[in-house]
């Protein structure tokens, strides 16, 4: 080894060691620095669940504030569009929920300052469906000024999941999306059959539909004979409809029970089970569910051995109840 190379692996040595050095004081925080302080308000559990929120009351009061907790990935949300909301709000006063405000229930909204306030309004428009929010704003009540504190999950508007490759039946209508995910259905020349068929499409990871619960959904249907369609929540102007499992008719009831949220599920109703008349086919995006009997398990349960379907869905027109809501109990 000659001079030159002896020296500079000898500079080589000691600048790394310089470097090392530096970079150790830059991430050594210095004596007197303090850690950062930690969230007023603190939020956890799953996304789509009820959210666990914890904070010292009262809050002082501030300015509005807006955090992201979960940043979605599904669609986007435009004005004028459906969006599905689960909505849970605290008194920043007393830590307590807020009265007269369903906890953690979906409900499905237009995205207009009409119709989900004009200070949510903002927040909510550019945010992506699977997105948890977490909002602080001073309210006025009864004279005086405390803290609201709001968690808003963005529910998704479209079944989500694995894809299901359906059997390889000539006798089963064929269903293809379009690029927001509405459905058309294409049903075969041929005899429709004489059972209820359900096959899942795309297979969600939510929870089971339980018997007893209102389920939020997006629909389309054909009638098989005459071709004609049924109705549709796709189209425009209308928003995804909340029913009431045990009030719709037969076949819709029976072919959603044990289905998990998320999913995407095709229906083959034979008239007796429908509406009377002609053989229904529906593709049902599961979108979320409420109430029910906790403490029942879901199994899963045999077509034929279903009770008499009766009534109508609640009516609730900001929640897309009840406003012509076609799945409805039959006679």
């Amino acid at each position: 080894m000659n001079l030159v190379s002896g020296i500079g692996d000898r500079l080589r040595a000691a600048l790394a060691a310089l470097l090392a050095l530096v970079a150790l004081v830059a991430c050594t925080p210095d004596e007197g620095e303090e850690p950062p302080p930690e969230p007023a308000v603190d939020v956890s559990g799953e996304f789509g669940s009820v959210p666990v929120v914890s904070f010292d009351a009262p809050l002082p009061l501030e300015d509005s504030s807006v955090e992201t907790l979960i940043e979605g990935d599904g669609r986007e949300l435009a004005a004028n569009e459906p969006v599905l909301l689960s909505l849970t709000a605290y008194d920043g006063d007393t830590g307590e929920l807020m009265e007269g405000r369903e906890v953690g229930v979906a409900r499905t909204f237009t995205l207009t300052p009409e119709d989900v306030g004009e200070d949510l309004f903002p927040v909510l428009t550019g945010s992506r469906e699977g997105s948890r929010l977490l909002l602080q704003q001073p309210v006025e009540d009864n004279g005086e000024e405390h803290m609201l504190v709001l968690v808003v999950d963005v529910r998704y508007t479209q079944a989500r999941g694995e894809e299901v490759e359906p059997p390889d039946r000539e006798n089963l209508p064929t269903v293809s999306l379009d690029e927001e995910g509405s459905p058309s259905i294409d049903v075969p020349d041929a005899d429709p059959p004489n059972e209820l068929t359900v096959q899942p499409l795309i297979r969600g990871d939510g929870p089971q539909v339980q018997p007893g619960q209102e389920v939020t959904l997006q629909y389309s249907g054909v009638q098989w004979e005459s071709g004609e369609p049924y109705d549709s929540t796709w189209e425009g102007g209308k928003v995804p409809q909340t029913v009431v499992l045990d009030e719709t008719f037969e076949g819709l009831r029976t072919g959603l029970v044990d289905q998990p949220v998320g999913s995407q599920v095709l229906l083959v109703i034979p008239p007796a089970q429908a509406h009377g008349t002609d053989t229904l086919v529906l593709v049902v995006d599961i979108l979320a569910t409420t109430g029910g009997d906790a403490d029942s398990l879901v199994t899963t349960t045999d077509p034929e051995e279903t009770e008499e379907p009766s009534g109508e869905p609640t009516e609730d027109s900001q929640s897309g109840r009840g406003e012509d809501a076609s799945p409805r109990g039959g006679d």
